[in-house]
């Protein structure tokens, strides 16, 4: 065995199945990987899904306590048995080849090093995707192999040696919120001088559109995990949005209820895609993240 796949879950059932299933029709030799699911005591029916699912692959599952994303994976990375670590997501479908590519990658690396996939961003539940719908969530056309800031080191789609993380220590399971325990991991890999390359043949998809509301709501939580990475690594302050122009216009000139805010709830309601729109949920999500991290 050489990859073990990592997902953690939590009241996902009908994207988890379909992210399951694409795990059956891989490239890679059933041999090759295994598929880890920890389940945070969900109560809709993943339970059920999980028990009664059947993979040509090793295929295990654990279901404990809901403490988090991290907590999840954590387990999950405890119960793999192979040498190299994919974290990925309840949502994202995996292409034929995603297993198999980060399985060659890591077998031609000239050193340890974390590897970071394409992940296509859907606008529809249509499945299979338009192409011409499908958008990359990293947007800088990367080559393949290029050397990676920390800040994308993003858990939808990732691979990493084991031995690596037991070294560094697991993802930081104080991060219970939504978002940063992914990045916060990077940055302890960089501060490490361990590498972290784009890895361009290695696609899934993110089977999970969010309307505008979500997107900028979910900021708020973003907002408060952010805040607690401050706290762990405080020379990331300026990085991580505190900066003296954007807590000054929080603080002291935008006002929750005023006529500004207003206006970006407004703009919402514009065409899809507008450039009103596109700027309304960009600020409100910038205004929501503050709101979580500042409060």
């Amino acid at each position: 065995m050489k990859l073990s796949i990592v997902i953690g879950t939590f009241n996902q059932r009908e994207r988890l199945e379909r992210v399951m299933n694409s795990f059956k029709f891989q490239s890679a030799h059933p041999s090759e990987f295994e598929l880890i699911i920890v389940d945070s005591a969900s109560t809709d029916s993943t339970p059920d899904l999980l028990k009664s699912f059947k993979a040509p692959f090793q295929y295990k599952y654990h279901i404990q306590p809901n403490k988090g994303k991290a907590a999840a994976r954590n387990k999950g990375i405890q119960l793999a048995e192979a040498p190299t670590i994919m974290i990925t997501d309840a949502d994202m479908i995996a292409d034929r080849d995603l297993v198999k590519a980060h399985i060659q990658a890591h077998e031609s690396a000239l050193e340890p090093t974390s590897f970071e996939g394409v992940t296509l961003n859907m606008q529809n539940y249509n499945w299979p995707p338009d192409k011409d719908s499908l958008s990359p969530y990293i947007r800088k056309d990367y080559p393949d192999g290029a050397k990676l800031g920390w800040y994308y080191f993003l858990t939808g789609n990732i691979s990493f040696p084991k031995a690596l993380l037991l070294k560094t220590g697991l993802f930081d399971e104080k991060f219970t919120g939504y978002g940063w325990e992914d990045l916060e991991l990077g940055y302890r890999f960089s501060k490490q001088g361990i590498p972290h390359r784009y890895l361009k043949s290695a696609v899934n998809y993110h089977y999970h559109v969010l309307n505008p509301i979500e997107e900028i709501v979910r900021n708020v939580a973003k907002g408060k995990s952010a805040k607690y990475f401050v706290q762990k690594h405080p020379e990331l302050k300026t990085f991580l949005g505190l900066n003296p122009i954007s807590v000054f216009l929080y603080k002291k000139v935008i006002k929750k209820d005023g006529k500004l805010i207003k206006k970006l709830n407004c703009w919402l309601k514009a065409p899809k895609n507008s450039k009103r729109q596109r700027l309304a949920i960009y600020l409100l999500s910038e205004y929501h993240y503050l709101q979580g991290i500042l409060n």
